[in-house]
């Protein structure tokens, strides 16, 4: 009986790396959202302690000078906010396009395991088939150690 051989195996093999290698990317760009949202939130966090301290000095007498420079400060926290929240929706949208390719990736390799599988199936089939054949012609054969039996049933009358 010959070895079940699968005649696409080189691309299954290539379709499960690809699939794995768009694995690690997607992981990568999740782990890079993640990154992101951090740096969204602490930018949040020290603009709104730098706004808590900005209505402290407004509530008490400082100089015009003083409040343009913690004004100042107030804006370039801003501004990085909308910096952290852009690179953060860059990010969400390059994990979504891994996370597509993925998908598409893992489609491939699940056709051609499927595709396996019926071949699998009907290499099993023809194995079965021969074996059984094998099995009918042996059983078939006349042993020359046994004895051959009489027919079964009533034996014809001479009259």
């Amino acid at each position: 009986m010959r070895r079940f051989r699968f005649s696409l195996h080189a691309l299954w093999v290539l379709r499960g790396q690809q699939e794995e290698l768009a694995r690690r990317r997607y992981a990568e760009s999740l782990r890079a959202v993640e990154a992101a949202a951090a740096q969204v939130r602490h930018a949040e966090v020290a603009l709104r302690e730098a706004a808590d301290t900005f209505a402290q000095y407004v509530s008490r007498p400082v100089s015009a000078a003083e409040l343009e420079q913690y004004r100042l400060w107030l804006h370039q926290l801003q501004a990085l906010l909308r910096q952290r929240q852009a690179s953060w929706r860059a990010a969400c949208e390059t994990s979504a396009r891994a996370g597509q390719e993925l998908l598409k990736a893992r489609r491939h390799r699940e056709i051609l395991d499927r595709y396996r599988q019926r071949q699998w199936q009907s290499w099993q089939l023809v194995c079965q088939r021969l074996e059984q054949k094998e099995l009918d012609e042996l059983s078939r054969r006349q042993r020359p150690w046994m004895v051959p039996q009489a027919p079964l049933g009533p034996s014809p009358s001479v009259s």
